[in-house]
């Protein structure tokens, strides 16, 4: 049996006797491959949540008296402007 080779342009070439075997899993490995990477994402995703969430409310966010908290919503926030 010939394997396949790679020409000086590097496409596989693959001769005619060669035939490759097709790979066949169970399924219960497949979910169980489906089910890791589906917990990976979601704990990845929830842990970099959290630790924004944490980030965010724990870091100091300045002096925010001087905000005018009663100020209309049709008002410019520079003074002056229009």
């Amino acid at each position: 049996m010939e394997l396949p080779k790679v020409n000086a342009v590097g496409l596989l070439e693959q001769p005619e006797s060669y035939t490759p075997t097709p790979r066949s899993y169970p399924k219960w490995q497949k979910w169980a491959v489906f089910t890791f990477l589906a917990v990976f994402v979601l704990v990845t995703l929830i842990t970099t949540v959290v630790s924004l969430g944490h980030y965010c409310l724990t870091t100091d966010g300045g002096d925010i008296r001087a905000l005018p908290w009663g100020a209309p919503a049709s008002s410019s926030p520079v003074e002056g402007g229009t």
